[in-house]
């Protein structure tokens, strides 16, 4: 059996993505540092890279701080809102620009997202001999970018581990029901 305990992973997760594919299929959150755990396993992770978008109002600190404190390094910037309207907060350019800086250090590249727009990536990740490994909801994934994995990882495949059962905080004086999955 090949061991793989000495290669070098670096996670790179596409927040906005995996966020909205959770909460479109499942209506439930996803459990980031679950994901780095299952996709590095006895892997040496280099590092763990969460690319985000803050808004206005400024709420995501706690968010960002469970991933902080779970070893996910969160690279973030501003959410952007047009005059007409339309608010953009992409990353897909500065992932892409990460990866290539990063790709020479490491063994194993996790794209944590089902963008199809990562597939020109992958091509050239494995153009470099590394191992281009995909995690997402299959539901969601783009077949472009299953087509140039290594190794993919169907997050929908074990939902209670990717995915956080929200419970409401309680109120004083105020009782509530456990919510079970």
């Amino acid at each position: 059996m090949l061991d793989t305990s000495t290669r070098r992973v670096g996670v790179f997760i596409d927040v906005q993505n995996m966020y909205y594919s959770a909460r479109n299929l499942f209506n439930r959150k996803v459990n980031f540092p679950g994901i780095v755990e299952k996709t590095v396993g006895d892997q040496k992770l280099i590092r763990a890279l969460a690319y985000t978008v803050s808004t206005q109002a400024g709420d995501e600190s706690a968010f960002f701080g469970a991933l902080e404190k779970n070893g996910i390094d969160v690279i973030a910037k501003d959410l952007i809102e047009y005059d007409s309207g339309v608010k953009k907060g992409n990353w897909d350019v500065g992932i892409a620009i990460d990866v290539v800086r990063m790709v020479d250090m490491l063994d194993v590249i996790v794209m944590v997202s089902g963008d199809g727009d990562f597939a020109p990536l992958g091509d050239y990740v494995r153009g470099r001999g590394r191992i281009f490994h995909v995690a997402s909801f299959r539901e969601s994934t783009s077949s472009e970018l299953l087509d140039v994995a290594d190794i993919y990882t169907n997050l929908s495949d074990d939902k209670t581990s990717f995915l956080i059962l929200e419970s409401k905080p309680v109120r004083a004086g105020k009782t509530k029901t456990a919510l079970k999955p």
